[in-house]
């Protein structure tokens, strides 16, 4: 069944890492391979996204529209460029209505630079500087407000552990978070702790590549979120995430080569009889 590698069910955690010489995730991914379970592709907004890479220019774009019923269609255009000479990329140039935002990077022996901004307002400039190798990454942040660094590695095969630190630069106490992952064939988990004194546990069963479970819980709220992803066919996904008020479904379908097509509905289980809250995208290109 070669084909379920092609389904667009995401199954691979910490253990595909394990296996490879890739670096281990910064801090902020370690839960990301059980969290991209529960929240990729879920939708509640009517979207069509057009994306366009013209093989004669090194630039792509994506044209976004929103429909927002009687409010209109608000529309978005990003563009991705590669400045030929300095090696700049601009990662991400955003139009949206009014206003304009970028982010830009650059990869200097071996550290990625990133710059993320908006031109017309100085103030939100942040930069970070990320350094990765095939047993640890690290990264350093700031803006206006605080500084942070953060550092994960990979002791051992299956296993990932890392911790990070916030300064904010009108004083007070820094804040901290440390965290492990451990992957071990078709099972992941990790847990993250905060200076918050807030746990913040996830977990991911892959028994089989179309079939992905997850589950997330913070201490805080004492809620887990639980849902799966099944490659149904070749092109088809489903999904379905449920928490203690809400229950959402998403069907995705790769419509051929260029286009992928993601239906979602959520419902509160106080509200059951109430019509479900709706949501599509279609993306072409």
């Amino acid at each position: 069944e070669a084909w379920l590698t092609d389904s667009p069910v995401v199954v691979r955690g910490s253990s595909e890492r394990a296996r490879s010489s890739m670096a281990p995730p910064v801090f902020g991914d370690l839960l990301k391979a059980a969290a991209d379970v529960l929240g990729d592709d879920y939708t509640s907004k009517f979207l069509l996204k057009a994306k366009s890479s013209p093989a004669s220019m090194p630039v792509s774009f994506t044209i976004e529209d929103e429909i927002k019923g009687a409010k209109g269609v608000e529309g978005t255009l990003t563009a991705k460029y590669k400045e030929p000479y300095s090696g700049v990329t601009f990662d991400k140039i955003k139009l949206k209505g009014n206003s304009v935002s970028y982010e830009a990077s650059k990869v200097i022996e071996g550290v990625k630079f990133k710059v993320k901004g908006d031109p017309a307002d100085v103030n939100a400039t942040s930069g970070s500087a990320e350094l990765k190798s095939p047993f640890y990454a690290l990264t350093a942040a700031g803006d206006k407000k605080k500084v942070s660094a953060s550092m994960t590695a990979a002791p051992i095969r299956f296993g990932v552990i890392g911790c990070d630190a916030t300064y904010t630069l009108s004083g007070g106490a820094i804040s901290y978070n440390a965290g492990a992952t451990y992957a071990l064939g078709a099972l992941f988990g990790g847990v993250v702790y905060s200076s918050k004194k807030i746990f913040s546990f996830a977990c991911l069963w892959s028994p089989h590549p179309k079939l992905a479970v997850a589950a997330t819980l913070d201490s805080d709220k004492k809620e887990p979120t639980v849902g799966f992803k099944y490659g149904l066919a070749p092109t088809v996904t489903l999904g379905a995430k449920t928490t203690k008020d809400t229950l959402s479904l998403v069907y995705i379908n790769k419509l051929g080569k260029d286009a992928t097509l993601v239906v979602g509905a959520t419902s509160k289980y106080a509200e059951i009889n109430a019509k479900p809250v709706l949501g599509c995208s279609l993306t072409i290109g």
